[in-house]
């Protein structure tokens, strides 16, 4: 087994007395149950050497050494560390020029404070299941600082392997490479919606993360009516509560519908929004009847 297919482990640093024991439980509860807190910047370095974490969560300044500092050394590479290791930058005052300074020291997701559990763990599956490609450059070390090829962009963070122009002018959500992606959002949850029986709460908590990503997925190419149909499922999934059990049927339909809504075209617009407000009227019908009883 190799180190990225083993469970992850975490570090966790901050000099706060309540933020890492709550990171610690968010990541039990998602069963990660891995994860080491260190206090300050000497215990965080020598700890990363020795523990060689998956991913580590770090406040912006904790006493000794910064963030951004940190992400830095372990780009440039620090003793044996691996310099893909994943970093997590928590921070109170997320301001464009702190976001540009961290994306510059190539850190692989930011986290504001005060933050939610679902905001933990997008970030985490963020890292784990479509972790970005790993830049390794003359003027910059760490995960791509572009999550998706953009045809026409020609600015100074330009890949070579960006595609040389887009002759059709289609939509980004129409674009081959960001349906490929999406598709593979939608297929996720399908496999996870297969596994899942009555009362299974991690199985369904893991469905809803999913469900997130494929929004997030969704909101980063614009494909509007794929993001309505991910936030109708995770709307039903909250509304249900973790101790109730979704109906097959509204899984089912809002999975058919978003392999639908992948395939179908910009042309086939009336269609996409049918599929729509029919995943609406089922979700509404449903809570309905939950409320109801």
């Amino acid at each position: 087994m190799s180190s990225r297919d083993a469970p992850p482990t975490f570090l966790i640093a901050d000099s706060d007395p309540h933020s890492p024991n709550l990171l610690a439980e968010v990541l039990r509860a998602a069963g990660f149950f891995m994860s080491t807190i260190v206090r300050d910047g000497e215990e965080l370095l020598a700890l990363t050497a020795e523990l060689q974490p998956r991913i580590v969560i770090t406040a912006s300044r904790i006493p000794g050494l910064s963030g951004l500092e940190f992400t830095r050394m372990i780009r440039a590479g620090y003793r044996d560390v691996s310099r893909q290791t994943s970093i997590i930058v928590m921070t109170d005052t997320p301001t464009k020029a702190f976001l540009d300074a961290a994306q510059q020291s190539g850190v692989d997701e930011m986290l504001a404070r005060p933050f939610s559990s679902q905001a933990v763990m997008l970030r985490v599956k963020s890292v784990l299941d479509r972790p970005r490609e790993f830049i390794d450059c003359a003027v910059y070390v760490g995960p791509c600082r572009r999550r998706r090829m953009i045809d026409s962009y020609n600015g100074p963070l330009r890949r070579f392997v960006d595609p040389v122009g887009d002759p059709s002018n289609l939509a980004p959500w129409e674009q081959e490479p960001n349906r490929v992606a999406v598709r593979a959002c939608v297929k996720k949850i399908s496999e996870l919606a297969t596994g899942l029986t009555p009362g299974d709460r991690r199985k369904l908590r893991e469905i809803f993360f999913a469900v997130k990503e494929a929004e997030l997925k969704a909101d980063e190419i614009k494909d509007q009516m794929m993001g309505e149909a991910a936030k109708s499922l995770g709307r039903y999934i909250s509304a249900i509560g973790a101790t109730g059990t979704p109906d097959p049927e509204v899984l089912t339909t809002h999975i058919d519908a978003m392999h639908t809504l992948g395939v179908l075209t910009g042309e086939h617009h009336d269609e996409r929004e049918k599929l729509i407000a029919g995943l609406r009227k089922v979700v509404d019908k449903r809570l309905g009847r939950t409320r109801a009883a």
